[in-house]
């Protein structure tokens, strides 16, 4: 039973694996336990041989709407997840979808607003700015004559991503029993923060936060411009800001044309990244070309902050340490830190990885920072945390895609940008308060505080402890890592043993009791009796042979 019994949820389930069987993914389907839903069409993909497994994989997102998309959109900033040739085909995921009808537009954010149009707005435009899975985006003007972009989140789509969400935490469950991914991998919390990413999207209130928060980070910088959020009009479906025209930052030639400094655009906007994240530890992380506009006087103005990455300070102190170690060229420094991230969770794979990352570093030793593109070390660097079946932190995979994605951008400006320059003053200034004498003082006064506390729990649960102890209760369970695996295997062997002494009896012991035996009627029930007793050794046999084949195959 799938244990969801509502026929809102049945029907979207079947849509799920219909759109699996129409990719080639009915053995998928049928693994999750899927097959009750849509039997008949379980197999009868139409996959064709000229798309691969991960093109598929998108079309199955593309498919199944906005929960599936922002699902691949997210995966594709994942790349200690997914190989290569899958994240290339979910960055090609894009919310294109038709807008939404005006007049129920109009419609939310009159209920949302508390009354009609006008009395908010002078002017309202019918057609949108831009038309995404989860909202829309109108322009406007405000009574008092300011221009502003109305970002509107479309009906329905609140709860047909809780739909969604429910049975992605289900069908999460169902690859964990049925060991569809490595173990390696915590799926269950991959599935908890999408969820948690994609609920804040739906909240246009903590988007504005998200606003200002940045606003904050970069104030003193007069290239960049976050827009205003007017929060007399913003609800948690309805977000309205001030309205940014300009160029998007891609069109190379149209900023050309007006006479932009490109080189001075990338630099702009890697300082931007570097502010967010070395000295706030809060940064955009959607850096799409589209969420970029070049204002008339140069300015850069950001937009859609749905998408945000933050590091709490002791992520960020470990990650100086690791992008130190990196320069420094110390490969058990680096793989120190990957084990404070708790990206190696097992102290087996640590001898494997501190290989793999000196190899890395052995390929940009000695180079100088104009040499190599940081894109490419951080694909270097994915590529041994995926053939390790390693997992880093949600926020350093973001950040790390993020960097990777806007170093594009800017070569894109300027083939000549070096962000390694651009981040040394940065990361030097942020190793100097790291380890400046103030910095060192709050973390002995934090650590001398743990200890009190630690010193006055700790007897308590001690003398807990010894009760349990004497009065019995205390148990000590070990679990050897490959002991299930090495019991399965053993259980298999006493199977197939007993089913072999059970045919041999069979076989050996039917004509010794046909030849001292002989009850009344015997003549009509020996030959029923013997050639179904052989029948019987034959069936046994033959799942023998079966069971030896499955094992010789590592079934």
């Amino acid at each position: 039973m799938l244990g969801l019994p509502s026929h809102e949820r049945r029907r979207r389930y079947a849509e799920v694996t219909a759109a699996l069987a129409r990719h080639g993914m009915g053995a998928l389907a049928l693994r999750l336990g899927l097959e009750r839903l849509n039997p008949a069409r379980l197999f009868a993909g139409t996959a064709r041989p000229s798309h691969t497994t991960a093109a598929h994989v998108r079309r199955v997102l593309e498919e199944l709407g906005t929960t599936a998309i922002k699902l691949g959109q997210i995966l594709s900033a994942r790349p200690d997840l997914l190989p290569p040739d899958y994240v290339a085909e979910l960055e090609k995921l894009r919310d294109r979808v038709p807008p939404v009808d005006a007049d129920a537009i109009i419609e939310i954010v009159e209920r949302e607003l508390g009354g009609p149009l006008d009395r908010v707005f002078a002017t309202f435009d019918r057609g949108p700015l831009a038309a995404a899975s989860i909202g829309q985006v109108h322009a406007a003007t405000l009574l008092d004559g300011t221009s502003v972009a109305v970002k509107v989140r479309k009906p329905g789509v609140s709860e047909a991503v809780a739909l969604d969400l429910a049975i992605l935490a289900d069908l999460a469950k169902r690859a964990v029993r049925t060991e569809l991914f490595p173990q390696g991998y915590d799926l269950e919390s991959l599935v908890d923060e999408f969820a948690w990413t994609l609920r804040a999207e739906l909240d246009y209130v903590r988007e504005g936060r998200n606003a200002d928060r940045l606003r904050e980070i970069l104030a003193e910088d007069e290239r960049i411009v976050v827009p205003a959020i007017h929060w007399q009009h913003t609800t948690a479906a309805v977000l309205v800001m001030d309205r940014m025209d300009g160029i998007p930052i891609s069109r190379v030639d149209s900023l050309r044309a007006v006479g932009i400094d490109l080189s001075a655009l990338a630099t702009a906007n890697a300082e931007m990244l570097m502010k967010e994240v070395f000295q706030a530890g809060f940064f955009h992380a959607d850096p799409h070309p589209g969420n970029f506009l070049v204002l008339p006087d140069g300015r850069t103005a950001v937009l859609d902050f749905g998408m945000v990455g933050q590091l709490d300070e002791e992520l960020r102190h470990t990650f100086l340490q690791l992008f130190v170690a990196i320069v420094q060229q110390d490969a058990g420094a680096i793989v120190d830190q990957m084990e404070h991230l708790g990206i190696l969770r097992s102290p087996t794979a640590r001898d494997g990885v501190r290989r793999d990352v000196h190899h890395v570093l052995e390929r940009y030793y000695g180079l100088a920072t104009d040499e190599f593109a940081l894109t490419e070390y951080i694909d270097d660097i994915f590529n041994v945390v995926q053939r390790h079946g390693l997992q880093l932190p949600a926020d350093l995979a973001l950040l790390l895609k993020t960097v990777g994605m806007s170093e594009g951008l800017w070569r894109q400006l300027d083939p000549a940008f070096n962000a390694a320059d651009v981040a040394e003053p940065f990361v030097r200034e942020a190793a100097a308060q790291m380890y400046a004498p103030r910095a060192w003082g709050k973390r002995m006064l934090t650590a001398a505080g743990d200890t009190v506390e630690l010193g006055a729990y700790l007897p308590g649960q001690i003398r807990r402890i010894a009760s349990r102890i004497d009065r019995g209760e205390f148990e000590v369970t070990l679990r050897h890592r490959d002991l299930d695996e090495t019991l399965n295997r053993l259980s298999g062997m006493v199977t197939r043993l007993s089913m072999a002494i059970v045919a041999a009896a069979l076989i050996l012991g039917l004509p010794l009791i046909a030849s001292v035996w002989e009850p009344p009627g015997w003549d009509y029930i020996a030959p029923v009796w013997f050639f179904g007793g052989i029948i019987a050794a034959l069936a046994l046999i033959v799942r023998l042979a079966f069971a030896g084949r499955r094992k010789d195959h590592g079934g």
